[in-house]
């Protein structure tokens, strides 16, 4: 009564209904800056979730190298520096640069060819040196009498030729594999006078033993046999040469046979016979014997 004034009176179930709906109404008009007070230090930026530290990995340096190769494979970004580069030492001297200059170089990408193929292009090679050996020797030997002098000589140069070919491959994926294999490499600012050595860090050490391990001994193993295969080939066939290849000319001018000459009556009444039918002596055959005998009557 005393809010609503004097001389007003009212019954007791609208009192009851006026004290009941006024707390009601004022709790209802407070309930919006009670919220924004509670909301208000949630929405401040100085509290913030808490983050919790990483777990530590327990992979292997070997496995972590392999999986940070794994996850910059897919590196877009037009850049041609590999993941993981040693920042102290010359580009083009770190191992797995080497090893990227053997993977795209001349003849040293044969070795990331299956077997077969890398047997079919120094078969390729093979050929190509026979066939020239072929026109060379020509002009030593005569055809058909001396047929086999002349392939023995051309089939020896053409398996020497392959042979280089197969050495050169075989140790520029060696000289990489030894690169990426040791831990402590030497390195030469322009010249060997003004090298330095560096120690690989741990990552680089495992990705390094990683390329080692599955990429480039796994072409070391194809290339041996492939190569000592043409090696067996050629001394095969130079020892052939040696005591089947000698074209008649050569053996005139043979120490052994000018020796024979000065004891065998037959072999020296043969020689003149020969040099009566070619109307010169036997030394215009030969440059050096020639020079030795001043040039007369050739």
């Amino acid at each position: 009564r005393r809010r609503l004034g004097p001389g007003v009176r009212m019954r007791p179930a609208s009192l009851l209904a006026v004290c009941v709906a006024v707390p009601v109404a004022r709790a209802v008009s407070m309930a919006p800056h009670r919220t924004a007070s509670v909301a208000a230090p949630l929405a401040t930026p100085a509290t913030r979730p808490t983050r919790m530290p990483a777990p530590r990995s327990r992979l292997s340096p070997l496995r972590r190298a392999a999986a940070h190769m794994a996850a910059n494979s897919g590196d877009e970004s037009g850049s041609k520096a590999p993941a993981l580069l040693e920042r102290s030492v010359p580009y083009d001297q770190q191992a797995v640069v080497q090893l990227k200059e053997v993977q795209e170089g001349l003849f040293y990408d044969w070795g990331s060819l299956p077997a077969p193929q890398v047997a079919r292009r120094l078969a390729l090679v093979y050929a190509v040196n026979f066939a020239v050996g072929c026109a060379v020797a020509s002009n030593t030997y005569e055809l058909p009498k001396e047929a086999l002098g002349l392939v023995l000589a051309a089939n020896t140069g053409g398996l020497l030729m392959t042979l280089l070919v197969a050495v050169r491959i075989y140790s520029g994926w060696n000289y990489v594999s030894e690169r990426l294999g040791l831990e402590v490499l030497d390195y030469e600012e322009s010249s060997w006078a003004d090298g330095f050595v560096a120690r690989k860090p741990e990552e680089i050490r495992a990705r390094d033993q990683y390329l080692n391990e599955f990429t480039v001994k796994p072409v070391l193993a194809k290339l041996r046999p492939i190569v000592g295969s043409v090696a067996a080939a050629f001394v095969a066939s130079a020892v052939l040469f040696k005591v089947f290849g000698a074209s008649a000319e050569e053996e005139l001018y043979q120490p052994a046979y000018l020796s024979r000459l000065s004891t065998d009556d037959k072999a020296a009444a043969a020689a003149a016979e020969k040099a009566a039918q070619s109307g010169k002596p036997a030394y215009c055959g030969d440059r050096y014997f020639k020079v030795i005998a001043g040039g007369s009557n050739c």
